[in-house]
């Protein structure tokens, strides 16, 4: 049970993914709530993507989201050409004292790490490689 979607990594991705997400839920029975989680996981990476993944090229890349159930756990690979970040290294925001004082960003990543159950890292052939593994509820039954 694998889905797989190549996206070019620019403002139209975002629409092309909410679709794709939505039909993945619905054809493997997870419950409607979970499509927004998922999409938020995914918008965060192309979000990133799009902001940081190329300071180099003026060209936007593509990335790969694949999809895929097994026995309740929903395991999301998200495999792009931007420059090398492994976005699970990046420090925990400051959630504490009043917000004036905060160093402003790291709140997507926080959402992310949040929303997942397990996440890992890994620079493979020149692609940043995102595996993220989350339990979601099944869809009820009438």
């Amino acid at each position: 049970m694998q889905s797989r979607l190549i996206i070019r990594s620019d403002s139209s991705a975002l629409a092309e993914v909410d679709g794709f997400v939505a039909t993945f839920v619905k054809e493997h029975g997870i419950a409607p709530d979970e499509a927004s989680r998922i999409f938020i996981l995914l918008e965060e990476l192309i979000t990133n993507l799009m902001k940081y993944g190329y300071p180099d090229r003026p060209e936007c890349g593509r990335a790969e989201i694949v999809l895929a159930l097994n026995d309740g756990r929903l395991e999301i690979e998200f495999i792009d050409d931007g420059c090398a970040f492994d976005p699970l290294k990046a420090p925990p925001p400051n959630l504490e004292g009043p917000l004036e004082t905060r160093t402003p960003g790291g709140l997507g990543l926080h959402i992310l790490r949040s929303l997942t159950d397990e996440a890992h890292y890994e620079r493979r052939n020149g692609n940043n490689v995102i595996r993220l593994t989350r339990v979601v509820a099944p869809a009820r039954r009438p």
